[in-house]
């Protein structure tokens, strides 16, 4: 496959957001409503059931943050544009807050004729959380279409900044689900043994290919950087500590609404390993 063209259609960077000159006096208004919810862009690894506008400008395994769809790391490739064998995509991030969520999804056959999401809950003591967790309760027939089966899922969602990336100046949600769930508790047990805030730390990005008899997904593991400080540095280190307490407070009044990659959360070849939990 030949490597791919950045330059039509869907950026490659971050379009340049300082408010013009002109505005920089006026009153900003027209954001009241907006308040009302945080919706953080998420970090999204480009897989083969992408939609064929993104194939068309990313190869599988690249990682964008959406919906601006800025390229955040490439996966390394060969001249005829395959992957390099053990060959992986690697960016740094700051977390800044976790939170899991609880959400009941509709089959993909379903798109279009009914909401992809049909519940959703931060509450640890829902009755779809001990559903999410269990292999015999986690996928039911569909209430009213029982031809279909809907799926209850955990999401383990973590706020992070890009790190030392010309992206990074917006927080965004990198999230873990089903097939990638394990890589999830593994990045929350890797913060805990640092025994620092979690806003202090570095951690690094891996995405590489996964195997499973049913398909192959690109997914991410997370490590202490291979490269650079595992700690963010003092200078800046109170904004960091800010943005961690405004996120707690926004959960804890149930403001932030994560976003979540519809097409590969219902295509069970590239999320559903063998084996999982």
């Amino acid at each position: 496959m030949a490597k791919k063209d950045h330059s039509q259609g869907i950026t490659k960077v971050t379009p340049n957001l300082s408010v013009p000159d002109f505005m920089i006096e006026e009153t900003v208004t027209g954001l009241e409503v907006l308040k009302e919810f945080v919706i953080p862009p998420f970090i999204k690894v480009i897989q083969k059931s992408a939609s064929d506008e993104l194939l068309q400008t990313f190869s599988p395994g690249d990682v964008i943050l959406s919906p601006a769809n800025a390229l955040i790391a490439e996966m390394p490739r060969n001249e005829k544009g395959r992957p390099i064998e053990g060959a992986k995509g690697v960016f740094q991030v700051v977390p800044l807050f976790f939170y899991p969520e609880w959400i009941t999804w509709n089959p993909i056959q379903l798109k279009g004729t009914e909401p992809s999401i049909v519940y959703r809950t931060i509450d640890p003591n829902d009755p779809v959380v001990a559903k999410s967790r269990s292999a015999k309760l986690r996928s039911e027939q569909h209430p009213t279409q029982p031809e279909y089966t809907i799926r209850h899922v955990e999401h383990l969602n973590f706020i992070v900044l890009l790190h030392n990336h010309e992206l990074g100046s917006e927080p965004a949600v990198l999230s873990f689900s089903r097939g990638e769930w394990r890589s999830g508790t593994k990045f929350a047990a890797l913060i805990r043994m640092r025994k620092a805030p979690i806003y202090g730390c570095v951690f690094e990005a891996n995405v590489s290919i996964r195997h499973n008899p049913k398909g192959d997904w690109y997914g991410c593991d997370m490590a202490n950087p291979s490269e650079g400080s595992a700690w963010v540095g003092q200078e800046g280190f109170d904004e960091l500590k800010d943005l961690h307490e405004q996120f707690a407070a926004l959960h804890k009044e149930q403001k932030i609404q994560a976003q979540y990659d519809i097409v590969d959360e219902d295509d069970e070849a590239v999320t559903k390993p063998s084996g999982e939990f």
